[in-house]
C-alpha cells in the first residue's frame, strides 16, 4: 500500500525513475494519485486499486485516475461530487469506480441537458445542485421531471429549449410555470389538447 504523496514527493526528489509496481493499493488525495499516474518519473502503476480520501471529488480528475488503472477505486470518502454533467454521469457509469451513490452533486454546466441531469439524480439520493445552469435543454417529458424531482435544488429561473416536434400544451404551460426563463418552443409541428389550453401557450409571454 502506497500513499501518493510521499510517492510523489520522493519523484520531486531525484531524477531517476521510481519503479512502483510492487504498490497493489495507492492512496491520497486524487490531486495525489492523478499526479502519480501522470508522472513520466514513476513506472509500474497502471493495474492497482485506489482508495481516494477526498470529501469533495472532481469528477473529471477521477475519471482521469479510472482510465490510468485497471483497479477499483473507492471513492466512498466523497460526500460531494463536482463537475461538469457529463465528467459526473461517466463517474456514475464506471463499473471501475465504487463507493458512490449518496454524495452531494454540484454541476458547473451553464448548459444541462436534462436527460444527463435526471441520470445523475438516479444515480445518488443525495442533492443535485444545478443552479449553475443557465438553460436547460431537451424533451418536454425530461425537463419536467428534472423540475418535478426533489432531488434537483436550483432551478426555477433558467431558459429551457425543447427538442420535441409534438407536444401537448397543457405540458408546456407547466414548463412555462416551473421557471421564470423563456420557453423556447421553436421544434414543436404539432401542439395538441384542449383549446383552452393551446390558447394559453399562445397567450404566454414566457413561451
Amino acid at each position: 500500500t502506497l500513499a501518493a504523496a510521499t510517492l510523489d514527493a520522493i519523484d520531486t526528489a531525484t531524477t531517476g525513475t521510481i519503479d512502483a509496481s510492487a504498490a497493489t493499493t495507492l492512496t491520497g488525495t486524487a490531486s495525489d494519485v492523478a499526479a502519480a499516474y501522470a508522472s513520466a518519473g514513476i513506472s509500474g502503476l497502471g493495474d492497482e486499486a485506489v482508495t481516494l480520501s477526498d470529501t469533495t471529488l472532481d469528477a473529471a480528475t477521477l475519471n482521469t485516475i479510472d482510465a490510468a488503472t485497471s483497479g477499483a477505486i473507492d471513492a466512498s470518502a466523497a460526500t460531494t461530487l463536482t463537475g461538469t454533467a457529463t465528467d459526473v454521469a461517466a463517474a456514475y457509469a464506471s463499473a471501475g469506480i465504487s463507493g458512490l451513490g449518496d454524495e452531494a452533486v454540484t454541476l458547473s454546466d451553464t448548459t444541462l441537458d436534462t436527460a444527463t441531469l435526471n441520470t445523475i439524480d438516479a444515480a445518488t439520493s443525495g442533492v443535485v445542485d444545478a443552479s449553475a445552469a443557465t438553460t436547460l435543454t431537451g424533451t418536454a417529458a425530461d425537463v419536467a421531471a428534472a423540475y418535478a424531482s426533489a432531488g434537483v435544488s436550483g432551478l426555477g429561473d433558467e431558459a429551457v429549449t425543447l427538442s420535441d416536434t409534438t407536444l401537448v400544451a397543457a405540458d408546456l404551460n407547466g414548463l412555462d410555470a416551473d421557471t421564470t426563463g423563456t420557453v423556447d418552443a421553436s421544434t414543436v409541428t404539432t401542439l395538441t389538447g384542449t383549446a383552452g389550453d393551446v390558447a394559453a401557450s399562445y397567450a404566454s409571454a414566457g413561451i
